[in-house]
């Protein structure tokens, strides 16, 4: 009896805190806990019907049984957009509950990325067929000239314009990470080939620079604006798997229901990698192509890529509570 009492009034409590709060808001275990212990109160209720007595107890779980339908299954009202509390709190919350996901993302693309590396290593002719042959071409020219890392981006930057740069470097960047999202919905078998992808992309890429001794060269390249804009890509494919996963494995829910839940929370690190990437093109256009004065060497571009990097993790582990302490001292 106590251990039916203690079930009963920790629904109570599930189905209390998405009631205040939203369905969105309960973690995966306690979505799953609220899923068994719903099952069981339903089963409980027809039991105590069938049996026609303790009319109490069949009034009470009659009443949580229905509470948690309408929770588990009705329509959630849509609480009043507050930007700051999305970028401050539920981004990084939904980040911290969820990075197992944006953790897969990134194996995938380091599996990928050191294979196409060792590849390279043993055939730099890998290189066209791992990233096209223009794409390689031009890397294999910068890395056999010398150049500084800043140069990688002159060219094209002073023929459009650093700002022109940014929008288009924006542009594009927020399409893959849509892409590597929105293809959650094939069970997230397409966000993981978005990934190999690119993976095999960065891989090669590293790898040419290392097989013409300019490693450290081509990292400094990409490091003022990859030690976001990277990362910024693992979230949303996070995000896409996170899809995939509930597709897959709804657990004790219906899979309509597992995929709602899930794109509420995907929905949300997708979102919180916007101000990621506009950041990252900006400093793409506008820094990454500098090559005289401060960033002609490479330990400062390593400083700024360092810095970024450092903020953001900074940020995803521990901006709600920053922002939740500023409010409640």
């Amino acid at each position: 009896m106590q251990n039916r009492r203690q079930r009963w009034e920790q629904l109570t409590q599930l189905v209390n805190r998405a009631q205040s709060q939203g369905l969105s808001r309960l973690s995966a275990a306690e979505l799953s806990e609220l899923g068994a212990l719903y099952r069981q109160a339903t089963a409980a209720l027809a039991r105590a019907r069938s049996l026609d007595r303790d009319r109490p107890l069949i009034e009470y779980l009659n009443q949580l049984v229905g509470r948690t339908h309408a929770v588990a299954y009705g329509r959630q009202s849509q609480p009043r957009l507050r930007l700051g509390y999305l970028f401050g709190v539920d981004i990084p919350r939904t980040f911290q509950e969820n990075w197992r996901y944006v953790a897969v993302a990134t194996a995938i693309t380091v599996v990928a990325a050191t294979l196409s590396y060792l590849l390279i290593q043993v055939d730099p002719r890998w290189s066209t067929a791992l990233m096209g042959e223009s794409f390689s071409h031009a890397v294999e020219d910068f890395a056999a000239s010398g150049k500084p890392a800043g140069e990688y981006f002159a060219e094209i930057a002073q023929t459009l314009g650093g700002a022109n740069l940014s929008t288009l470097l924006m542009t594009n960047n927020i399409q893959v990470a849509l892409k590597a999202f929105a293809l959650g919905v094939s069970l997230g078998l397409l966000t993981i080939y978005v990934l190999v992808i690119n993976g095999l992309m960065l891989g090669a890429f590293l790898g040419i620079g290392a097989h013409h001794d300019r490693l450290v060269d081509l990292i400094a390249v990409v490091i003022p604006h990859g030690a976001i804009e990277i990362p910024a890509i693992f979230m949303a494919a996070g995000a896409g798997l996170m899809i995939g996963h509930a597709l897959v494995s709804p657990g004790d829910m219906l899979r309509r229901d597992a995929l709602r839940i899930a794109a509420l929370k995907a929905v949300k690190l997708a979102v919180g990698t916007v101000p990621v990437f506009i950041v990252a093109a900006l400093i793409e256009g506008l820094l990454s192509p500098q090559h005289v004065g401060l960033f002609a060497s490479n330990e400062p571009r390593f400083v700024v890529g360092i810095l970024l990097f450092t903020v953001l993790v900074l940020y995803l582990c521990f901006g709600d509570r920053i922002l939740t302490r500023q409010r409640h001292p």
